[in-house]
């Protein structure tokens, strides 16, 4: 009896396992597909607007179609898709009014925490930073718009505070999700990797105040631009 009450643990314990193992399973093909999903986004392969078809999308990511609607739901948390009854999914359109209350939350949060990233950022660090900026293809919108995207929470990284890391980082994407290419032409392309120089010349120089300017002047030319482009 008692080595048969043995063996019954055993089975009741291995099947605990392959559950667990099924779920880890399962977690990370929710996140693969959200990622992935993601990434179209970014490539403009899914454009606002745009309505989501299941079956297709989970060809495309060679995956079924139950964790595509896992993701899809994460990503209307966030507002990037909406769900219509009847309808299912489609990529949202942003606002002139979202896209002013984002770029002012974003504004908030980068520049209460610059005291910290100037403490935090080292001469060397700072060189690191803008070598791994150095290089920039500007024939392609669409990097620039991750190029943005990484450099800001690069810098964001320094000041060593996860909650407001991830709250920018939720802005950005909510931001460059949805971003369409033609709202960026190569001057303005120019003009703001000669922001992000200055950026980085201003921390290195240690004046908060400086570097508040620098960066609010920054934003605040991103969002203007963006919007005379969403008004044509």
């Amino acid at each position: 009896m008692i080595k048969n009450a043995a063996e019954s643990v055993e089975k009741r314990a291995e099947k605990v396992k392959e559950r667990g193992i099924d779920k880890l399973k399962y977690g990370a093909m929710l996140d693969d597909a959200y990622q992935k999903i993601k990434e179209m986004m970014y490539n403009n392969q899914l454009i606002p607007g745009q309505k989501i078809i299941y079956g297709d999308l989970a060809d495309r990511l060679n995956t079924s179609i139950t964790p595509i609607i896992q993701a899809l739901k994460r990503l209307e948390s966030s507002k990037i898709v909406r769900y219509l009854p009847n309808k299912g999914y489609v990529v949202t359109e942003i606002t002139e009014a979202e896209l002013r209350d984002l770029y002012e939350a974003r504004e908030s949060l980068e520049l209460f925490i610059l005291p910290r990233i100037i403490k935090n950022m080292s001469p060397d660090v700072l060189a690191s930073v803008r070598d791994d900026f150095r290089k920039l293809e500007l024939s392609d919108p669409r990097k620039w718009v991750l190029h943005d995207e990484h450099f800001h929470l690069k810098i964001a990284e320094y000041a060593r505070n996860d909650v407001i890391y991830h709250l920018l980082e939720e802005i950005l994407e909510r931001i460059y999700l949805r971003y369409k290419p033609q709202y960026l032409g190569e001057e303005r392309l120019k003009e703001a990797l000669r922001e992000h120089r200055e950026i980085l010349q201003s921390i290195a120089s240690g004046n908060v105040r400086k570097v508040r300017n620098v960066i609010r002047k920054h934003i605040l030319h991103q969002l203007d631009y963006t919007i005379r482009y969403m008004l044509k």
